[in-house]
């Protein structure tokens, strides 16, 4: 940054920064060069703050579960990231800038989702932590409040620079073209998202399928044998269907409701959710929270519910198209997507404590990514 953009910047909020790339180096050669196998230990000291190899380790697993390539660079460029996000909270606690704890949960509870969709099941995302769901959230809360409070103040830094479009002009064309930085690129999406509804003829089948493993549990089969054959819930089958002890405010209602009703070793009825049909046997309750297994039998849309729905969306995209309805007041009205309606149908970047709609083209879905490119 030049020094007349750089005098833009507030003295105070930026006295800690210069000694910060010395710092992040060290620390960087610290991690590359030492292949010891320790339970814990301190890779970098930031102010008043430590960072810990488990904390790298943490946002690696992150980086893994997320999709990432293994790639023993990033948890360098995760250290660095740490070390920023640690400096910049310290500065943030300073200047008394905080974060809700309705955020924090928001944020996180976002991320969870995510990161298991990707990831593909609970049990997958399970593996690439090597740790619980619910321990990884209690690990990552204060982590996650930390990089909020950061990105709040850095974007106070931001709002206090002023640069015209001539200065910028100016800067970049005195740089020397083979040192500028690679930046991934960053789009924002809107989607309506329109999930086939099947008539009850249609979920006859999927729900006379459910009855038949059921009878076979209570024809005496193991439970867990037939869920590990047929139940189509691809972070539980492996376990025998068993979804290890969580509130009711874990599971959609019609779930909770059956699963607290029940007495230890009943088997419920077939029932619906919005994932399909399912049965289950409830193995222990303590207080509040319940051990429970499953048998899932997934819908999947017929042709005819298909055809029902591609009319119903193109009735959508006539209206939008037309400028008779506002994509947003499209999304909010018609789509199915609870993540994104409510937003104006934007998605969210799954890594952004901000929640921002800037999402970097290398964390979109294929197909997503396909339709974008011209």
């Amino acid at each position: 940054m030049p020094s007349d953009l750089r005098s833009r910047v507030t003295t105070d909020s930026m006295k800690n920064f210069s000694s910060l790339l010395l710092l992040i180096l060290l620390a960087c050669t610290f991690q590359a060069k030492s292949q010891e196998k320790l339970i814990d230990r301190v890779v970098a000291t930031v102010g008043s703050g430590i960072i810990l190899q488990s904390d790298v380790d943490m946002q690696y697993s992150q980086y893994l579960a997320n999709g990432g390539t293994p790639s023993d660079d990033f948890k360098c460029t995760a250290l660095q990231q740490l070390i920023m996000t640690k400096l910049l909270s310290q500065q943030a606690a300073i200047d008394s800038i905080e974060v809700s704890e309705a955020e924090v949960d928001d944020q996180l509870n976002a991320r969870m989702r995510e990161m298991t969709r990707r990831a593909g099941g609970k049990e997958r995302l399970e593996g690439f932590l090597k740790r619980s769901l619910l321990q990884y959230k209690e690990e990552m809360r204060p982590v996650l409040s930390e990089q909020m409070r950061a990105e709040k103040f850095q974007n106070t830094i931001i709002s206090k620079i002023t640069v015209t479009p001539q200065e910028v002009k100016k800067y970049f064309e005195g740089l020397d073209q083979d040192s500028l930085p690679a930046f991934n690129t960053e789009v924002e999406i809107g989607e309506i998202v329109i999930f086939p509804e099947l008539t009850k003829e249609e979920k006859s089948v999927f729900r006379t399928k459910a009855e038949g493993y059921r009878q076979q549990v209570l024809n005496g089969t193991d439970f867990g044998t037939v869920a590990r054959f047929y139940s189509e819930d691809p972070g539980s089958a492996n376990q025998g269907g068993e979804l290890g002890f969580a509130p009711r405010e874990n599971y959609v209602k019609e779930f909770s409701a059956m699963a607290f009703r029940l007495k230890a070793g009943e088997i419920s009825p077939v029932f619906e959710t919005e994932y399909g049909f399912h049965f289950l046997q409830v193995l222990e309750r303590r207080g509040e929270e319940v051990n429970a297994r499953h048998i899932l039998v997934t819908t999947k849309p017929t042709q005819a519910s298909l055809d029902r729905i591609k009319g119903k969306i193109d009735s959508i995209y006539d209206k939008v198209n037309d400028k008779k309805m506002s994509f947003s007041s499209a999304a909010t009205m018609y789509s199915d997507n609870k993540e994104t309606k409510f937003n104006g149908g934007m998605v969210i970047n799954p890594q952004s404590a901000s929640r921002s709609t800037l999402i970097p083209v290398d964390l979109l879905e294929k197909e997503v990514l396909w339709q974008l490119t011209p």
